[in-house]
């Protein structure tokens, strides 16, 4: 690895805070007693299993080196799930609900951690074909995500996302003010106006340049955070091609970048990389002045862990040390189903810029709001995560001399949207 990589690794404490653990075993517990529950009610009203998750389980129950591997998976598991057909009922009860507000982490995650930690999990998980029925799953979610049916979460009674519990977790970044004066919304309306869970979830700022001020726009030197998220990983000297089977793996940009043809342009460059929170923002903001270039959506993995963590264990959720797939943040970066999008920055000394949006586990879809050649200032959306928070990253190219701020390379610092956190010096 470069000796000037540095992975930031932020603490458990970091990532129970933004929603990617569950607060203790005991709410662990209880999550997984009322899959099981449902499960129970399910069977025995002869319920069928939904469309795709059927499909998925045939699939793996045909496929033999898949089967195998989700028996391996399983091997010597003392948790729950027990089993493939297990995990598969819990995964058909989760997709047929909207996520409540609450102190659990992302559900399919919370399901999957056990066997993603395992070498039948990473065999299985890495595979392009078992992948594509994830993503079809993942499709019957949004569908039920984006309708009018999934707004009964959203309410002011415990667990609904307008309880003071959601209020005051989603609000703690927004120095005292308000849900309704930060976000487009309608109070007196029914679940303030929002058409579904999707909507509420990728809510937008009422007035950004009040609670997440860009600074002067037409200063060229600055570069501003582009999602609202939490420092986990700094590197300079990045590499065209690196290892991604060792410890602390590096960020390797043929992979990254999927091979494109502007990979060459970042090598020996730097990449800062953080993770949103799941209650929080998830739109993307422009980090500088310039012209969409290119915008490609890269296919990739949801579940698979890096490989230098597996049969780590799992520390208890109360524990001050982060999970194997926490701390395989980067690894995600480089395999991960991602879109990568190019900026040519006003600044000819900064020049090409890459944002990555990265899905991380069951928040998996990126979307583009701007076109190939429409230019955008900083702060001006480029895009959104659906159904959840998940991470990013900046790539500058090495002839730009970007300089990150200190405190923004530190472990579990919060970066706000459209805040200047990096600057270049202009040409001369």
């Amino acid at each position: 690895i470069p000796t000037n990589s540095k992975v930031l690794r932020p603490s458990a404490h970091a990532f129970r805070k933004a929603g990617w653990l569950a607060a203790d075993q005991a709410t662990y517990n209880k999550y997984i007693d009322y899959l099981l529950s449902g499960i129970k009610k399910r069977r025995d009203a002869q319920d069928s299993l939904l469309p795709a998750v059927q499909e998925f389980k045939n699939f793996i129950e045909t496929d033999p080196v898949v089967f195998t591997d989700f028996i391996r998976m399983f091997d010597g598991s003392t948790g729950r799930p027990e089993n493939y057909n297990e995990l598969i009922h819990m995964l058909n009860g989760i997709f047929r609900e909207a996520p409540p507000f609450g102190s659990l982490g992302p559900p399919v995650y919370m399901i999957m951690a056990q066997t993603m930690d395992t070498q039948g999990g990473f065999s299985a998980y890495t595979k392009e074909i078992l992948n594509f029925h994830f993503k079809k799953m993942f499709e019957t979610w949004s569908l039920y995500l984006s309708s009018k049916d999934s707004r009964y979460v959203l309410n002011p009674d415990t667990g609904g996302w307008f309880s003071t519990a959601a209020k005051t977790a989603m609000m703690e970044e927004y120095d005292g003010a308000t849900f309704e004066e930060v976000f487009l919304c309608d109070p007196s309306a029914p679940y303030h106006g929002f058409t579904s869970y999707e909507d509420f979830f990728n809510r937008r700022f009422r007035n950004p340049q009040v609670n997440r001020p860009t600074g002067p726009i037409d200063d060229l030197r600055l570069i501003s955070a582009a999602c609202e998220s939490t420092s986990y990983a700094y590197q300079t000297n990045v590499q065209r091609s690196d290892q991604l089977f060792i410890k602390d793996e590096a960020y390797s940009l043929v992979h990254l970048l999927a091979n494109d043809p502007y990979t060459d342009e970042f090598v020996g460059g730097s990449i800062l990389q953080g993770f949103l929170n799941t209650t929080g923002y998830h739109r993307w903001h422009s980090p500088v002045n310039g012209h969409i270039k290119k915008i490609v959506n890269v296919p990739g993995t949801y579940f698979a862990q890096a490989p230098s963590t597996l049969d780590t264990p799992i520390p208890p959720p109360e524990s001050d040390d982060p999970p194997p797939y926490l701390q395989s943040l980067r690894f995600f970066a480089n395999t991960a189903t991602r879109q990568l999008m190019f900026i040519e920055a006003d600044n000819s000394k900064l020049g090409l810029v890459c944002f990555i949006a990265i899905g991380m586990t069951e928040i998996s879809t990126c979307q583009a709001t701007v076109y190939e050649g429409q230019h955008v200032v900083r702060g001006d959306e480029l895009g959104m995560f659906h159904f959840g928070g998940s991470s990013s990253a900046l790539v500058f190219r090495a002839s730009a001399n970007v300089k990150v701020d200190k405190t923004v390379a530190t472990p579990g610092a919060v970066l706000r949207i459209n805040q200047p956190i990096a600057a270049v010096e202009l040409p001369v």
